[in-house]
């Protein structure tokens, strides 16, 4: 069983883009949906808080990739979350998966929970824990994990892998004691920044946000009131809100988006979804000193291209051995 406080701290620089990459991902269809080797583990005591382990062939330990569902924080399953042959991509390289569930922010809020977003979030934070504590155990590598979500699934990847480190020495819980530092972090469509003021800035025609704070209506008039609400709610942005957890010891980010800046046609989902979102926390993360790479529809990401975020997470998994000075 794993019981160390942290993971050997790992160091990232911008020099990442010229190591060599020798990832080759078969394209081929694979039959039938892959079942979890372990399913419905509980990592905490409400019902949401289930994870499905997902492990390729061997011995292991093998690294990891935690994913996080999408659903806008109020639906959504761990079942849903990657294609078969995407699972494949992964286990070729020896690479296990986990995808979790977590409580949704009205049952959040229901439990007096503010801002409710941090069900979600404190949930994610927990089920990396729990699966680097018994990473011995399942046959996994606990220094080896990285983060992955899609939309708000990716919001939460986003915190999480941002955030410094949570964990707590001083916790009776020993499952709390565990780190919860990350090799590197992908997400698909996630939005950036909970800062409504900001989310004006970097999308202006959106009125998504509120609901993080349980205002759930994604309307302008919410979103006005969102912004009235700003002064009282500021103080949670600096631990909350992704793009403000932007700095230089952050692991490698890779946002990807699936719509272009120029769309003929922008609905309420395309800019819940907008590549602007990226283009804003982008620029941040380079005044910042953080690696952050932005792909969108026909906009590959620069040094990266013919290559996607799932590439980008095998090989900072597969290389985070040879970063530290260990054997590849």
């Amino acid at each position: 069983m794993n019981t160390a406080s942290s993971p050997t701290k790992k160091k990232y620089t911008s020099t990442w883009l010229s190591l060599v990459l020798c990832l080759t991902c078969s394209k081929l269809t694979f039959a039938g949906p892959i079942p979890p080797s372990m399913a419905d583990v509980a990592y905490g005591d409400k019902p949401a808080q289930k994870l499905d382990l997902y492990k390729p062939a061997g011995s292991g330990p093998f690294p990891v990739l935690m994913y996080i569902h999408a659903g806008g924080w109020q639906s959504g399953d761990k079942k849903w979350f990657m294609s078969d042959t995407d699972k494949q991509r992964f286990f070729s390289v020896g690479i296990a998966i986990v995808s979790i569930n977590y409580r949704m922010l009205g049952e959040a809020q229901k439990e007096g929970v503010f801002p409710p977003v941090l069900g979600p979030f404190s949930d994610a934070k927990r089920a990396l824990q729990t699966i680097r504590y018994h990473a011995e155990e399942w046959g996994l590598d606990a220094s080896d994990i990285a983060l992955s979500g899609e939309s708000a699934g990716g919001c939460t990847a986003l915190w999480l892998a941002l955030s410094p480190e949570m964990a707590d020495l001083s916790s009776s819980d020993p499952v709390n004691r565990i780190s919860t530092r990350v090799v590197a972090v992908a997400v698909a469509g996630g939005q950036t920044t909970l800062d409504p003021l900001q989310i004006h800035q970097w999308v202006p025609e959106t009125s998504y946000g509120a609901r993080a704070f349980g205002m759930w209506d994604a309307s302008k008039a919410n979103f006005d009131a969102f912004m009235q609400k700003r002064p009282e709610l500021e103080k949670y942005f600096a631990t909350i809100s992704p793009a403000a957890l932007l700095g230089p010891d952050n692991p490698p980010i890779y946002l990807a988006y699936g719509h272009s800046l120029d769309e003929a046609k922008k609905d309420d989902n395309y800019y819940i979804h907008s590549p602007e979102w990226g283009v804003g926390f982008q620029k941040l993360a380079q005044e910042k000193g953080a690696v952050c790479l932005l792909q969108y529809k026909g906009q590959p990401a620069i040094g990266y291209e013919n290559r996607d975020r799932f590439d980008f997470l095998m090989h900072y998994l597969r290389t985070s051995k040879r970063s530290e000075g260990g054997n590849p």
